[in-house]
């Protein structure tokens, strides 16, 4: 017991004595942390030497880190900003802009990456991945079909009587896009497109079909405080109806104000530039342009003098559900000599068939003498779930006015003040429940979205397989009076029934009936005591769009 109680208290000892020494002889824990660092900072040294030794391309590069106290574009004055410069078509890199994309501390640079893949948008896309390029091909065509039944004192008293018929009423190709991220662009031609013409002998007269110009503009956008420029050929903003596609119309016809007021012998479009933009979170547009009244469809004017400065303001009050519920006020204000100092006052009626040179007119002023006009035009349209109503007033004034013979000469006393107005309501409902679809960007309609396509199809066990597409009824009122200080045109009314069948976001049916009364502007003589009196019309519209 003794003996090994003594052992243990000996081995004790000396294993404290080992721990001590081993204790003395351990490094200080500072200095072991001094001896890692240099020996991290002497292998950091040996990989930056043989990095540098590589091949520059092979080189990695480090993440752009934008200075916080002074912003990405002032960080680096060496530094080419994002979005900046423009690569032009000639200066872009043989290898289609791939370096340029993979230095990182340059940003990504518009035009640099210029490879581009095809989508469907209600049309063919194709456009670059940062959507700096775009382009859309497109167009489209509408064919219609019409009967008549007119009185005989209207027959007899207008300028051609009313047949039945079939046309294409349009046929446009379109080509539009978007170039270096913010110029938009586009390019459309009419080819359903007819000038009167004499012959060669000078005897005679004949109808030559001719390719009429549309849409031709360039658009700046994004630019500071004006939003968007626009230079070409184009509409003036002045009507709701007026400025809503062809392609997205309720009815076949627009109302009388765009044959008489906004289209007229132009198709209405006019050369000029606008600027135009949104405000207050898209609650409201505004447009304000200058330019060149026309009275031909190949956008030109050669005449000293002539100018039109036009102006539109809209805004939604009311706006909630994306549009399925809204409330839009606007108004159009147009300044504008007449072209040449003479202008013509003329409308054709709610359905049409055959080229245009053979259209009878209801509402005619002949060319009047005047100087400069005043348009003034108020809209106010709503929607409410599948309920759209719509309507329009306008005002013209015209300065200096005097009738003109057949000669085209003026004839009998000036007018101070020549006064013509015009106007429709409308009322639609979609029975399938869909709603109008408003743009807000523009301040008007645009395209309907089906809640369902048409189809028909047999399934795999022989069932029938479909769907309904949208359906629209509606109804408008119209009226036009071109009467006033003995320089008279005639006075319609019209009233209009139509169906809307939207097959798809790009097709649609359209069956229009319309009644119209004529208040003829003519003199009655003892063979023909009036042209009054009432006109009908059926037609029907297959448009296809893309």
């Amino acid at each position: 017991m003794n003996f090994s109680l003594r052992s243990r208290l000996s081995a004790l000892a000396l294993a404290f004595a080992g721990s001590m020494a081993f204790a003395q002889e351990a490094p200080d824990p500072i200095a072991e942390l001094a001896r890692r660092i240099d020996a991290l900072e002497r292998e950091n040294q040996e990989l930056r030497e043989s990095v540098l030794r590589l091949p520059a391309a092979e080189q990695p590069q480090p993440a752009l880190q934008p200075d916080p106290q002074v912003g990405p574009l002032e960080a680096d004055p060496e530094r080419a900003p994002i979005d900046a410069p423009f690569f032009a078509a000639t200066d872009a890199p043989a290898d289609g802009g791939a370096a340029a994309a993979a230095a990182p501390d340059q940003g990504y640079v518009v035009g640099s990456d210029l490879s581009m893949s095809a989508t469907w948008r209600n049309g063919l896309e194709i456009e670059t991945k940062n959507k700096d390029f775009r382009v859309h091909v497109g167009g489209r065509y509408q064919f219609d079909t019409s009967w008549y039944n007119a009185e005989s004192n209207v027959q007899r008293n207008i300028n051609l009587p009313y047949t039945d018929g079939v046309d294409f009423r349009r046929a446009r190709f379109r080509i539009d896009g978007t170039m270096y991220e913010v110029i938009d662009w586009a390019a459309e031609y009419d080819f359903i497109n007819a000038l009167r013409v004499r012959t060669g002998t000078g005897t005679g007269q004949t109808d030559e079909a001719v390719t009429g110009i549309t849409d031709l503009w360039w658009t700046f956008t994004k630019l500071p405080t004006v939003g968007n420029i626009r230079v070409g050929n184009m509409k003036e903003a002045i009507g709701f109806e007026h400025l809503v596609s062809s392609r997205f119309q309720p009815f076949i016809e627009r109302s009388y104000n765009q044959d008489s007021f906004y289209g007229g012998s132009f198709n209405g479009f006019s050369p000029g530039i606008a600027m135009f933009n949104t405000y207050a979170e898209e609650n409201g547009t505004w447009n304000i342009g200058l330019y060149k009244p026309v009275n031909n469809v190949f956008a030109f004017n050669n005449t000293d003098g002539d100018y039109a400065a036009t102006g539109r303001l809209t805004a939604l009050p009311w706006y909630v559900d994306n549009g399925r519920g809204l409330l839009h006020l606007g108004m159009s204000v147009r300044q504008a000599t007449t072209y040449n100092d003479r202008i013509r006052y003329r409308t054709r009626d709610m359905i049409r068939s055959g080229i245009a040179s053979t259209w009878p007119i209801p509402a005619d002023t002949g060319q009047v003498l005047g100087s400069e006009m005043q348009w003034l035009n108020f809209e106010l349209v709503s929607v409410y779930g599948p309920w759209t109503f719509q309507s329009e007033y306008l005002m013209n004034f015209l300065h200096n006015a005097q009738a003109t013979n057949a000669a085209g000469t003026g004839v009998g006393p000036f007018v101070d003040t020549l006064f013509y107005e015009g106007g429709y309501v409308q009322l639609l409902y979609f029975l399938t429940g869909e709603s109008d679809n408003y743009n807000r960007r523009n301040g008007f309609f645009d395209r309907v979205i089906p809640f369902e396509n048409y189809f028909l199809v047999n399934d795999e066990d022989g069932y029938h397989c479909h769907g309904k597409g949208a359906w629209q009824v509606g109804a408008r009122y119209d009226f036009l009076d071109l009467n006033d200080e003995g320089i008279n045109g005639g006075v319609l009314h019209n009233f209009t029934l139509g169906l809307n069948w939207f097959l798809n976001p790009n097709m649609k049916i359209q069956f229009d009936y319309f009644a119209t009364h004529r208040d003829a502007p003519t003199v009655p003589t003892a063979n023909f005591p009036n042209g009054d009196g009432w006109i009908h019309g059926w037609g029907c519209r297959f448009a296809h769009d893309f």
